[in-house]
């Protein structure tokens, strides 16, 4: 049975504010939201994949066709990534905020640091949406998050070791939602109790979620330093993580 959603934000209250935010207007039509429905059935709870990863458009055989030519030219892998997130930014969606995850177990295998970040987009996106999982829209009716993966020595027990954070580039939230102290809330009330391995400190200099605004300057290739620092030690590309990010090529 077709049916209208009166929203897909939830309405909230903060003890903080004075007044409650009223759930804002569904971001897709009827038609839009059924064809969304039958398109994400496929979908698992557990290791839920974005089915916006990987979709085709008109120019990707152009743009297949200038990377090949960066990478014969430069033999640059970063070079050729650089351009690919580039594509992304510009024709893909242009982020709006950065935010940077830490794992309380300090990861060091990809495999745990991706399987992290899954449950991270899970329960963030149905906790924003207030909708299970099988039932999330796709980009562009919800904001698109694409994750990075970086490392950082850390002492531990005496001993140092190399571990995984992350970094998420995320989309616009409709107006009213798309301020900071709204992302805050959400993530450190909502979100983080949901999220066992995510660091649950507030003390600065040891946050485990810091959220800013998204400045080109800054953050466009903010985590092609970290291939450089470790393209000894793993996947070139492993950067990006293809498997949890809205990206289409």
């Amino acid at each position: 049975m077709d049916f209208i959603r009166d929203s897909v934000y939830p309405e909230i209250t903060l003890k903080s504010q004075n007044y409650s935010i009223r759930p804002v207007i569904p971001m897709s039509d009827p038609k839009s939201t059924k064809t969304n429905h039958q398109r994400r059935t496929e979908r698992r709870e557990v290791h839920s994949r974005p089915t916006g990863v990987n979709q085709s458009r008109p120019s990707r055989s152009l743009l297949n066709q200038k990377l090949q030519r960066i990478h014969q030219r430069t033999r640059s892998h970063p070079k050729v990534l650089q351009e690919l997130i580039t594509d992304q930014w510009e024709n893909n969606f242009r982020p709006q905020w950065f935010i940077t995850l830490l794992w309380n177990d300090l990861p060091t295998r990809s495999g745990t640091v991706i399987s992290h970040s899954k449950h991270f987009r899970n329960v963030f996106l149905t906790s924003l949406l207030n909708q299970p999982l099988k039932k999330l829209p796709e980009p562009p009716f919800r904001p698109h998050l694409v994750f990075f993966h970086e490392r950082k020595s850390v002492i531990i027990r005496g001993r140092e070791i190399t571990a995984f954070h992350t970094h998420v580039h995320l989309g616009a939230l409709p107006e009213p939602l798309n301020h900071l102290w709204y992302l805050d809330h959400l993530i450190h009330k909502k979100v983080s109790r949901r999220v066992q391995k995510l660091l649950k400190t507030t003390t600065e200099g040891n946050r485990g979620v810091v959220i800013k605004p998204w400045v080109w300057d800054h953050h466009a290739f903010y985590n092609l330093k970290d291939y450089y620092s470790y393209q000894r030690q793993q996947d070139p590309d492993l950067v990006l993580d293809y498997q949890n990010s809205d990206l289409v090529f």
